[in-house]
């Protein structure tokens, strides 16, 4: 809990007031990331399921994993009262607009999905991967700032980001 509160509070203090927040979690860490997330200041408002399809890995005898969850919430009071109400389950496949290049990878199509209730303006992703949610944020005439420490990876994010941009 202690390092996601540290990366969390570091993002909380660069966003702007009434900025959304959003943080992927298995079942296992749902507990200690909604945790984090109060102890870095933000407002808790939920969580929206992400339903990846039964294109999961089976396991026999066992229930098919086949969620994330998306801990969602903003810095300080919500920044909209209006528009619309969003579903709280998304279902896409983990290869939905494209394929895997990650081994965390989210599609696209669910990243462009998330980022509608994101303020106008600058979107960040501190753990950028392969830059899905860069290239949903980008697509949508928004700016994109990510971060991601594995070389390999940053240079995936960078030539898909590119070759969007």
């Amino acid at each position: 809990m202690q390092w996601s509160t540290l990366w969390m509070t570091h993002a909380h203090r660069v966003l702007r007031a009434g900025a959304s927040v959003m943080v992927f979690s298995d079942w296992r860490q749902l507990p200690v990331i909604t945790s984090a997330l109060q102890a870095a200041g933000f407002t808790w408002r939920g969580i929206v399921v992400w339903d990846k399809t039964e294109g999961v890995r089976p396991q026999k005898g066992r229930f098919r994993q086949q969620s994330e969850f998306i801990i969602w919430g903003s810095k300080g009071k919500w920044h909209s009262a209006d528009g619309p109400v969003l579903p709280g389950v998304y279902r896409h496949s983990v290869t939905a607009g494209g394929p895997k290049v990650h081994t965390t990878g989210k599609p696209v199509p669910l990243m462009a999905d998330l980022i509608t209730v994101c303020p106008s303006g600058t979107v960040l992703d501190p753990f950028a991967g392969s830059g899905s949610a860069g290239l949903a944020t980008i697509r949508s005439g928004r700016l994109f700032v990510g971060c991601e420490r594995e070389e390999t990876y940053f240079n995936v994010a960078c030539e898909r980001l590119s070759n969007t941009a």
